[in-house]
């Protein structure tokens, strides 16, 4: 098994080496965990999904880009979503299993973690829009409130409804061009109008199959990713389908220029062996691969693995997933990737 091991790691290693492996490098030691969420905060990297830090156990670590530390004053459950809300960094956490499992917002002040209220099920993302704060998930009440999977917050006001709620899990929100875009477990994408939400997906773009997992708004258009083989970008009238992909996309982001996208593929158009990270640009419609990051698990399956996120950090980007090996390098589920020409 050690042999079968190492000679997978050669094969990997050399696979990777011409894919601008030097812009690859690792983050830190001392960490475990899956790097899911990840959010910048006081000018800190957070990363939630943690086992431990330095051998202690805990399920947040943040790193300062030398080292990493773990911020766990007070702190209970595993983090499911992250943002900073006026000047602090709101988290959504999930502690206990099965009938006995709590859900929870907390927010940390750089020294401590407060309270701030449960829900009845899973917060998948937090997001602020002109002064308030958005949560959406698989809950149906916020605290004493009836929310159907979207609720907002604040600390004069408490827990209030978005709207008439939303028909399944949310997992995905968004502004773009002023409006409330929300996706998740049903096959459409839903925009907030007045109380009421709507459905954005025209005819012949349906999702049929899969649901929505990621926005983000890049020259202008609101791009979503998911699990369906494409990506979905929306002007404001229309969807078109941007790709295929032979697998899943969970994690967006626009980073020097280009759009990147992670997740379960390893194909994109142009590129056979992207494995799980790919760069658009949008005025060439081409694609590219960056090195990309695997994982070997003692199956045989050489390259599986998947990206789950994606955070800017001092002008470097933070890639956090499941995998051994970035670019050629090996990086247990987190990695940096700078451009070329930030190196130089």
């Amino acid at each position: 098994m050690k042999f079968q091991y190492f000679k997978l790691l050669v094969v990997s290693l050399l696979l990777f080496a011409s894919a601008d492996a030097q812009t690859w490098s690792t983050v830190g030691s001392g960490v475990v965990g899956h790097f899911t969420p990840m959010c910048v905060y006081n000018g800190k990297l957070y990363a939630g999904s943690m086992d431990s830090v330095g051998k202690k156990a805990t399920h947040i670590a943040c790193w300062d880009s030398k080292k990493w530390a773990s911020p766990d004053s007070g702190f209970h459950g595993n983090v499911t979503a992250m943002v900073e809300y006026k000047g602090k960094l709101y988290a959504g956490t999930e502690i206990g299993v099965g009938v006995n499992k709590s859900y929870n917002l907390l927010c940390w002040n750089d020294t401590l973690w407060k309270y701030c209220g449960s829900t009845n099920g899973r917060i998948n993302v937090l997001y602020v829009m002109k002064g308030e704060l958005y949560m959406g998930g698989s809950f149906t009440t916020a605290d004493t409130i009836q929310a159907k999977h979207i609720a907002k917050y604040s600390d004069s006001l408490g827990w209030k409804k978005v709207g008439r709620g939303l028909p399944n899990n949310v997992w995905a929100l968004i502004v773009y061009r002023e409006q409330l875009y929300a996706g998740g477990q049903f096959q459409s994408v839903e925009r907030l109008v007045g109380k009421n939400w709507e459905d954005v997906v025209n005819t012949g773009t349906q999702i049929n199959s899969g649901w929505v997992k990621g926005f983000v708004n890049y020259f202008d258009e609101l791009y979503a990713c998911g699990e369906y083989d494409y990506l979905l970008k929306w002007d404001s009238k229309t969807w078109t389908s941007v790709s295929p992909f032979n697998g899943g996309s969970f994690a967006l982001t626009p980073y020097n220029g280009s759009l990147y996208v992670g997740g379960d593929f390893t194909s994109v158009p142009g590129v056979d062996n992207a494995f799980h990270i790919a760069t658009y640009q949008s005025g060439s419609h081409l694609w590219s691969c960056i090195g990309g990051v695997i994982y070997w698990s003692g199956d045989c399956k050489n390259y599986t693995g998947t990206v789950n996120s994606f955070a800017v950090y001092k002008k470097e980007l933070y890639i956090g997933g499941q995998f051994m090996i970035a670019g050629g390098k090996i990086a247990s589920n987190i990695a940096k990737w700078t451009t070329p020409e930030d190196n130089k």
